[in-house]
């Protein structure tokens, strides 16, 4: 630990002269417990508290007397400390299960409660870069990309039936990127990928992940055809290379969790994916080859469940099908309920918006001291600039929660007349955030 040694001399050959990261390493995967504040139970315990049996599982495997190990000698303290600061964890809690990974140094431990009885090493080279949503995961190594977890959509690029283990990613669907990754150096491998996208849920729409390489961006997963136009069946679960206009290389790329995905080469932008509503702003709901040039610019997507809002400089642009909230809340005058939108229209807001948020039930905007809410059966404001809120079901009916700038939350309770009661209470387990925005009143832009 930082002692110097003098000419000549070498460090002895022992377990504690090894670097921080190689004894961080041992020791993890000798069963010692890195988790000496309990963070990953009382995570468990706040987004799942009836799952007990999890519960026990973690206790299991992340046990007290394991954290002794790191008091052994102040080596292996000093290495705990230091992978706490510069190393990376990733976890995810639902439908009964707790995913949760810890790197440092490039040497990834997994615990999956579903799988596994203690963190365990990925069998793979050394990550450089780990890339998760959810349950499904990609790490860039100087080997290549290796995919693990999740795979029930084919969204790692091969068959599968559930959970599967570090595999090493291949493309023999996508010439150019095999014959990219071939000629690089045999430790290089991480050079093919300039980012990597994986949009993970645990419904069949929403599982695909997309990569981006100096040669061309290329997908696999759920409604593939929704960008890389038609594939044979006996392959369709391959990566393949999306459709997009001849000499775009994407740079960047930008999606939500209902499939509308935009890729970006410097000002351009073209855009995929759902389009059975007009829901791309496109102007019609046709079937598209592919990747279609943007003839607007998007600086971020709010989806619903059948529409689009873009945030377009400081306008909001509505695309698709029409809510009854949406049509309730004016700010789409001349449409109705369940009318078809294709073309991006502005919401015509009368004030200076500062937030914004919508979901498939409800509609938030922040004006200057006041959130605006509207749903299906009311609209009210309540006074003050809301950060972020929450819905729950009561009864047939929504109610909601705002947190103020102060943190203090606050449940509407009842509405008369527009007006809404507000109780104090505490912070939920989940929320919305409320998107800061900066986007004009209508009498401004007309």
């Amino acid at each position: 630990m930082n002692v110097e040694l003098a000419d000549g001399e070498e460090l002895p050959v022992a377990m504690h002269t090894l670097n921080q990261g190689a004894v961080w390493a041992c020791l993890v995967g000798g069963g010692a417990n890195p988790d000496l504040e309990d963070r990953v139970l009382n995570e468990v315990r706040e987004k799942e508290p009836d799952e007990t049996d999890m519960h026990d599982k973690i206790r299991k495997a992340l046990t007290p007397e394991a954290k002794c190990l790191w008091f052994l000698c102040r080596k292996f303290f000093f290495s705990l400390n230091v992978a706490e600061k510069d190393g990376e964890s990733c976890q995810y809690t639902g439908l009964g299960i707790c995913y949760h990974h810890r790197m440092y140094m490039g040497r990834l431990f997994v615990l999956d409660t579903a799988k596994h009885t203690a963190f365990t090493r990925a069998r793979m080279p050394r990550a450089l870069e780990v890339y998760s949503d959810r349950y499904t995961h990609i790490a860039r190594t100087p080997k290549g990309l290796w995919g693990w977890g999740e795979n029930y959509y084919g969204q790692l690029g091969f068959q599968s039936s559930g959970f599967v283990d570090p595999t090493r990613l291949t493309f023999p669907a996508c010439p150019k990127v095999a014959e990219l990754e071939a000629s690089l150096p045999a430790w290089e491998k991480h050079r093919v990928v300039t980012d990597v996208i994986i949009m993970g849920s645990m419904t069949t729409e929403d599982n695909r992940t997309f990569i981006l390489t100096p040669v061309g961006t290329v997908m696999a997963g759920d409604n593939a055809s929704w960008y890389t136009g038609r594939v044979a069946d006996d392959n369709d679960y391959l990566f393949h290379s999306v459709g997009v206009p001849s000499g775009f290389v994407p740079e960047h790329i930008m999606h939500d969790r209902k499939g509308t995905v935009i890729l970006s080469m410097g000002d351009r932008q073209v855009i995929s994916g759902n389009k059975m509503h007009g829901q791309l702003g496109l102007g019609h709901e046709n079937n598209m080859p592919g990747f279609v040039d943007l003839p607007f610019r998007v600086d971020r997507i709010m989806p619903g469940c059948y529409f689009n809002v873009f945030l377009s400089g400081r306008q909001l642009l509505f695309a698709g099908l029409i809510p009854r909230y949406i049509a309730q809340s004016g700010l789409l005058p001349g449409y109705s309920e369940y009318d078809n939108c294709p073309t991006p229209t502005p919401l015509r807001f009368r004030e200076k918006v500062k937030g914004f948020q919508s979901d498939d039930t409800t509609l938030v905007w922040v004006t200057e001291g006041q959130t605006h809410l509207c749903d299906y059966d009311k609209q009210y404001c309540v006074p003050f600039e809301a950060i972020v809120f929450v819905g729950r079901w009561v009864g047939g009916s929504l109610v909601h929660s705002f947190r103020d700038p102060t943190g203090q939350w606050f449940e509407v309770t009842g509405v008369s007349d527009g007006v809404p009661k507000l109780v104090e209470c505490t912070a939920p387990n989940m929320n919305w955030e409320i998107i800061p925005v900066d986007v004009d009143p209508w009498y401004v832009m007309g």
